[in-house]
């Protein structure tokens, strides 16, 4: 039995088999966080999608905003209210438009319309200037136990540098496009390192973790990541050729025990058989693959640059639609798969799915909804640049929710509570059994008890 057979194998196992640590891709859990039984813990994972250039979210997801607000207009009669730019995506039928939660008054926390501060902001949870890890980087040095390290697709976001600002020791494993999997094992491979300053590392590997959490910078800079080394002696897992999106294979099963096949899925993510189509499928398709093998986070680059200062109204239904397609399709195989390491639970039970980007753009014209370009602008300090309107979907959170209200002009509406992107990346850490506190101020309160767990 070849090692593709011999996963798909093991993750159609029963429940009441216990998973051994030799199976390549099989998460063994050797840690555990305090974190509610009915979320993640530790055994889930994340996906994050960054939007580059400030995709603006309250058009795309949220359809209760006013007209000037939103051009797009809205899909009504759903539990969560969308945009007509998500119409025939998937997101709308019922039985997935359920599972989404919005917060749609969250803002980052210095109200930027600066585009490299904006995706740092929405990477870390902090400004450049505060020198903080990225998501990715804190998941990986949670989940360091889990055999298969954090991956980003995509090079346009500064979440791949940000992990190197305090240490690279746990930097993600970095794709240039779903199609090159290969890229994982030419990423790692420069950090194979002699047995001696293998040893040396491993003795640092506890001092730096303590530093970590004190967000100090490590003493070592020049230090080769040992996270980098230890994935490149698992970096061969990606020769599964279930991972190649064009290829025929399958990896895992469906709850009714058929097999999870790449033309399905393709089919699902709007990728053609070329491994052509939405490029943000693509990236999508390859996520959940990479959750069926246990890795504890992905975040997903898109392609489309969202920075529509002009012919918005050409350029935003393609690309949401893209996005939508995309969310629909990993809420749906997602709530299908189970999760091999977490007897009972689906992999959307286990997997946080958010939507990030540098900033929301607002219209200056409240009649058309549009610039004098048919496009939208963003500017530090206003209401339509700062509030975005962000999803939260999976992770054993309810669904449904709605966080939040923006009136006609972009502003809160009311007393509408507003929330921070750094409350969305604590809540991610909070659903996967993460203490957020060791990474943000004990004031960054998580979503978790307002969207319901």
């Amino acid at each position: 039995m070849n090692r593709r057979r011999m996963l798909g194998a093991a993750l159609g196992m029963g429940a009441g088999l216990a998973l051994q640590p030799s199976w390549p891709h099989i998460f063994v859990p050797r840690r555990s966080f305090a974190a509610p039984s009915s979320l993640a813990g530790p055994s889930g994972g994340a996906i994050l999608i960054v939007l580059n250039g400030g995709a603006r979210t309250q058009a795309a997801f949220n359809g209760t905003v006013g007209l000037g607000t939103n051009p797009f207009g809205q899909l009504t009669g759903l539990q969560v209210a969308l945009s007509q730019v998500l119409q025939n995506t998937g997101l709308e039928r019922p039985e997935i438009n359920r599972h989404v939660n919005l917060v749609t008054t969250c803002q980052h926390h210095n109200r930027t319309g600066n585009h490299d501060t904006g995706r740092t902001v929405a990477c870390t949870g902090f400004t450049p200037d505060e020198v903080k890890p990225g998501i990715l980087t804190i998941l990986n040095r949670q989940f360091f136990f889990r055999n298969l390290p954090c991956v980003h697709i995509g090079n346009d976001t500064p979440s791949t540098d940000i992990g190197t600002e305090i240490s690279s020791t746990y930097v993600p494993i970095k794709i240039s496009s779903p199609l090159n999997v290969q890229d994982i094992l030419a990423s790692v491979s420069a950090a194979r390192v002699s047995p001696a300053e293998q040893a040396r590392l491993e003795a640092l590997r506890l001092p730096m973790q303590d530093r970590f959490l004190r967000s100090s910078k490590y003493l070592e800079t020049g230090d080769i990541p040992f996270f980098q080394r230890r994935a490149a002696e698992v970096a061969t897992q990606f020769e599964d050729d279930a991972l190649d999106l064009r290829s025929a294979s399958s990896l895992g099963v469906y709850q009714d025990g058929s097999p999870v096949a790449n033309a399905g899925l393709r089919a699902s993510f709007g990728v053609n058989a070329n491994g052509g189509g939405s490029s943000m499928g693509a990236r999508a398709m390859l996520a959940l693959r990479l959750r069926q093998l246990g890795c504890a986070g992905i975040v997903l680059s898109s392609a489309e640059n969202w920075d529509l200062h002009s012919n918005e109204d050409d350029g935003l239904p393609g690309r949401a639609s893209q996005l939508g397609q995309a969310l629909a399709a990993l809420i749906d195989h997602g709530s299908r798969i189970p999760d091999p390491a977490t007897p009972g639970k689906t992999l959307l039970d286990t997997t946080i799915i958010t939507v990030l980007t540098d900033f929301n753009r607002g219209n200056w014209s409240t009649t058309s909804g549009f610039n004098g370009g048919r496009g939208s602008d963003h500017q530090s300090g206003d209401d339509r640049t700062s509030f975005q309107c962000i999803p939260i979907i999976g992770g054993g959170l309810p669904g449904g929710r709605v966080l939040g209200e923006v009136n006609g002009s972009g502003s809160a509406a009311g007393a509408s509570p507003t929330f921070e992107t750094r409350q969305v990346l604590a809540t991610v850490l909070d659903v996967l059994g993460v203490p957020s506190e060791n990474y943000f101020p004990a004031s960054v309160r998580p979503l978790t008890r307002e969207l319901g767990a």
